[in-house]
């Protein structure tokens, strides 16, 4: 059995890197056809501006001093030489409006674009705001929102700029670069990330299969830091919402568990129950329901076997700003001769044969696995079976990445840190 590696930070920085995946901010996505105003963070606290952020060519230009000052640095205005200079601490720095250059710490450096006045405030390129700042410039393309990690604020989390751009670079979805050009339902051109198209467009008439998203927890008190939604659509108009009871999709038989009717009419997916979610196709043809974004669950090749050490990070509350925080981790080890071992797991419904109760406390054991359509089997040496949806996430390059793996509602991925 694995033993839990120490992390710095620990929940705060599990909480920054699910921060990076999910986005903090819009705990619901943006609608990718209706644009809204970039919006602009400073670590936990919004900026409010007079003049909304522009997008220039791919180049995003934001109001300085209400940015700035957020960030304790002293602005001085030269009004006849229209110039700017700014200092805090060791930290200084001069620029000229419609220059493209700009002094930094007495070394000159080049702009995206010039300094620019709007309705008497002055917005500089975002890049800029980083160097001259020292912080994290962090883009959330698919909520149209800009965080700026202070040095202080990183320093918090134990974490270097180097550290939270790794994070970044490992776990995707936002960039430290400038916004794309191609923004959510700007209708320009350009190679953005912020929705990707599907092989095929969702059909709401057509629904089939198991489809799942994730939304971010941030105190940790509902799903350990990330939910895991589950939706499975049936023949007939029924679905199973939340996992299935005893695997993945093809396991469901709605003699032995719930099955609800359900209807979709304007945008609305109802219940027989009457409870109803927000449902909708995207104009590039992704399924959100209230606001998240689901994927097709696909299944899982025969014969798959697993290799390597997983690992499970989990949280309650913040560390660093929460005194009641805790965070764990839940290891499994997997072998291609289909035997396990698990330290501190806690995957939830525990198979005795009878009938199926809950898990509450960690397991550490071992035994065999095997994997089936999209179901895990895990079968301890002290008799006890448990079964669970599995499936495998995708990589950058779309194709099923076996390092990162769900079972149940949690996210395993082998830890090569």
């Amino acid at each position: 059995m694995k033993a839990a590696k120490p992390k710095i930070g620990a929940g705060l920085l599990l909480f920054f890197a699910l921060l990076l995946t999910a986005g903090f901010w819009g705990l619901k996505q943006a609608n990718a056809d209706a644009p809204a105003p970039i919006k602009v963070a400073v670590d936990t606290e919004w900026v409010t501006f007079s003049v909304n952020p522009l997008l220039d060519g791919g180049t995003t230009l934001v109001q300085m001093r209400p940015l700035f000052e957020k960030m304790g640095i002293t602005l001085n205005w030269d009004q006849r030489n229209q110039t700017i200079t700014g200092q805090k601490g060791a930290m200084s720095f001069t620029l000229k409006v419609d220059s493209s250059k700009a002094v930094l710490n007495g070394k000159e450096i080049k702009l995206d674009k010039p300094a620019r006045i709007i309705q008497g405030n002055t917005l500089v390129p975002l890049r800029f705001v980083g160097e001259a700042t020292g912080g994290l410039v962090v883009w959330d393309p698919k909520n149209r929102e800009i965080t700026v990690f202070s040095e202080q604020m990183l320093s918090r989390l134990g974490l270097t700029k180097e550290q939270a751009a790794e994070i970044l670079a490992k776990n995707g979805g936002m960039t430290t670069a400038n916004p794309p050009k191609d923004l959510p339902g700007t209708g320009q051109s350009g190679s953005g990330d912020e929705e990707t198209a599907p092989s095929e467009p969702v059909k709401l008439d057509k629904l089939q299969g198991m489809y799942v998203g994730m939304r971010l927890d941030p105190g940790g008190y509902e799903c350990g830091g990330a939910c895991w939604d589950y939706y499975t659509f049936l023949p007939g108009q029924k679905i199973v919402v939340g996992e299935p009871v005893s695997g993945g999709p093809e396991t469901i038989d709605c003699s032995k568990q719930a099955c609800s009717a359900y209807s979709i009419n304007n945008n609305r997916l109802t219940f027989s129950d009457g409870k109803s979610y927000s449902i909708r196709v995207s104009s590039k043809g992704n399924l959100f329901v209230e606001d998240v974004q689901l994927e097709p669950v696909k299944p899982v090749a025969a014969n798959f076997k697993l290799n390597g050490s997983y690992v499970y990070r989990g949280y309650s509350g913040m560390a660093g700003a929460n005194s009641a925080s805790s965070a764990w981790e839940e290891w499994i080890t997997f072998q291609t001769d289909g035997t396990f071992k698990s330290d501190n797991l806690t995957l939830g419904s525990v198979d005795t044969g009878s009938g199926t109760t809950n898990s509450s406390a960690g397991v550490s054991g071992a035994g065999t696995y095997a994997i089936t359509g999209n179901t895990i089997t895990l079968k301890f040496s002290d008799g006890k079976t448990e079964r669970f949806v599995f499936f495998v996430h995708p990589g950058k390059d779309g194709k099923p990445n076996p390092q990162n793996i769900q079972i149940g509602d949690r996210n395993f991925y082998v830890d090569n840190g």
